[in-house]
């Protein structure tokens, strides 16, 4: 990650009016809803999550993060908000803290998840743009 990288990042977050306010990624969508960032390496294109991205930006790279999940606070799958303190929306967690985490918002996959689970890649990826 270079400073090019990190200012081309933010030149696509809209960040909202109010201090606890989402930060929102809008340059490319994929078809699960979640934002992507594509950046130049040494052996070509690298392309990652854009709230990944964004944690990486105050953890100090890819590589101090590549073990661990992303978790969305706020559940916005387009929030890139991170930052060391209180005010981030992105958390990085174990695999086993995540699904505690969707559990208890109730997002698992049952029949009663329809708000979020339900939804086929389409429909989250429309959902989101």
């Amino acid at each position: 990650m270079n400073p090019a990288d990190i200012e081309r990042f933010y030149a696509h977050v809209l960040k909202g009016p109010h201090p606890d306010s989402c930060w929102l990624w809008m340059g490319a969508i994929s078809d699960d809803g979640y934002g992507r960032f594509w950046f130049a390496t040494a052996g070509g294109q690298k392309v990652v999550s854009a709230h990944r991205f964004a944690l990486a930006t105050v953890h100090g790279g890819l590589e101090a993060i590549e073990d661990q999940t992303t978790l969305h606070w706020c559940d916005v799958p387009l929030c890139v908000r991170a930052s060391l303190g209180p005010s981030t929306h992105l958390l990085l967690g174990t695999r086993s803290e995540n699904m505690k985490d969707r559990s208890r918002k109730g997002r698992s996959p049952s029949p009663n998840a329809a708000r979020w689970r339900q939804l086929s890649r389409e429909e989250r990826s429309a959902r989101s743009r």
